[in-house]
């Protein structure tokens, strides 16, 4: 959503930005397996980021893509 001064799209672009920053790393569960998470990319209209997951160890799986987009309202 856009507003008049953009301060809306200002915020989105700012949790996006966080996001594609904290999000990458390895998961470390306690049971099951551990999955290694990456940064993929970055929309260009700033509404999304791909990001890539996978199953690392013993049994590595396929990479599987997400998409997450994230929607700014004020309040």
């Amino acid at each position: 959503m856009t507003d008049s001064d953009g301060l809306t799209d200002e915020v989105q672009d700012m949790a996006l930005d966080t996001l594609a920053e904290w999000l990458p790393g390895y998961t470390y569960p306690e049971t099951g397996p551990q999955q290694k998470i990456t940064h993929e990319a970055t929309a260009d209209d700033g509404r999304y980021i791909d990001v890539r997951t996978e199953t690392v160890g013993a049994y590595p799986s396929d990479a599987r893509t997400f998409r997450v987009w994230v929607e700014v309202e004020e309040l």
